[in-house]
């Protein structure tokens, strides 16, 4: 089978620091991909300066270099009309534009185009990532094709938040499938409800809170799919001032389902996510002892790089990818604090 390039996670039977080397391996080849050197330079970096040291003065200087790339920061306006930030929001820019052939084929080399098959030929679960649009229905799309492919049953757990809805991202495609949908958890459970052919035959536990961001749901269906239990999962926030992240969508899930070491793991996410979230798994993948795969839903769905396709969204998802990579060397080599996006 032929898959596209992707940063792989270390076998769950090896010790800490030898899986912490590899993960470090994966980084070193990733970064000195020859498009993403190319891309470096045509926006005005001088990439030999990365290999003035070893892997991790490469990611320090990457990681001060993609600044540039930071379309979030530049384009402050690129919000919903709630004031939230939403990375589909992101416009044009003639920098980025000029540059498009060579952005698409960094990002296919990068594994933020393509990567839609699972190298794992068995796994213990399948994650869809919850997300805005029509991510929730894709990813579980996504998530049935990888279970159908798969040589036995799994557990299917969603992973999303009680965010609501916004009204940029509900006209023309959350109501295109989950036109009673309040919240991403609701249009994550109907995403299932559709890609596995459910009843809404459920049964909900629920945990409330103080404040409305550390409110939590576990919703199981009912009925299985081939074998395969169906899960959503709406994480609480550890922070109360702030809404759920994908971070804790990762540790609730760890905490309530009874995930043993050495299991599988494949990410359901939008295919310019794939290796920013695998990246982010690797460090959960060293805490639990786990192996993790993430695989994007097929383009065709929508488009060359499925609901995003300016290169300014492209390049900012490579900064995302490198701050990840900053992040779990923080955490697993240097012990310095990390910040979540």
């Amino acid at each position: 089978m032929n898959h596209t390039p992707r940063i792989r996670c270390p076998e769950a039977g090896c010790s800490k620091e030898t899986r912490i080397a590899a993960v470090l391996d994966e980084f070193d080849r990733w970064i000195h991909t020859p498009e993403l050197l190319e891309l470096v330079r045509v926006f005005g970096g001088a990439p030999e300066g990365m290999d003035d040291g070893g892997i991790l003065d490469s990611i320090g200087w990457l990681d001060e270099f993609v600044t540039v790339w930071d379309y979030r920061k530049k384009q402050a306006h690129a919000t919903t009309k709630e004031g939230e930030a939403a990375r589909w929001l992101l416009r044009p820019e003639k920098q980025a534009d000029a540059q498009r052939d060579l952005i698409f084929r960094a990002a296919e080399r990068l594994g933020l185009i393509g990567t839609e098959e699972t190298v794992f030929p068995e796994a213990d679960y399948v994650l869809p990532l919850g997300g805005a649009r029509l991510s929730n229905l894709h990813r579980c799309q996504a998530a049935r094709e990888t279970v159908d492919g798969l040589k036995r049953p799994v557990q299917v757990v969603a992973l999303t938040g009680l965010r609501p809805i916004s009204e940029t991202e509900r006209h023309g495609f959350v109501d295109t499938y989950a036109p009673e949908a309040k919240t991403e958890f609701d249009a994550m459970s109907r995403g299932m409800c559709c890609a596995f052919a459910q009843q809404e035959c459920y049964k909900d536990m629920v945990k409330m809170a103080e404040h409305p961001n550390q409110c939590a749901v576990i919703r199981r269906f009912e009925q299985s799919y081939r074998g395969s239990e169906l899960s959503v999962v709406a994480a609480p926030s550890t922070a109360a001032e702030r809404r759920a992240n994908s971070a804790d969508c990762f540790h609730y899930f760890f905490q309530q389902f009874a995930v043993p070491e050495g299991a599988k793991l494949i990410n359901c996410t939008s295919p310019i996510y794939c290796t920013y979230q695998q990246v982010r798994a690797l460090e959960f993948a060293i805490q639990y002892g786990v192996e993790f795969d993430t695989i994007g839903f097929r383009a065709q769905r929508s488009g060359i790089g499925g609901e995003f396709g300016e290169p300014v969204q492209y390049l900012q998802e490579i900064k995302g990818t490198v701050d990840a990579m900053r992040d779990f060397v923080r955490r697993f080599v240097t012990g310095e604090s990390v910040r979540r996006r």
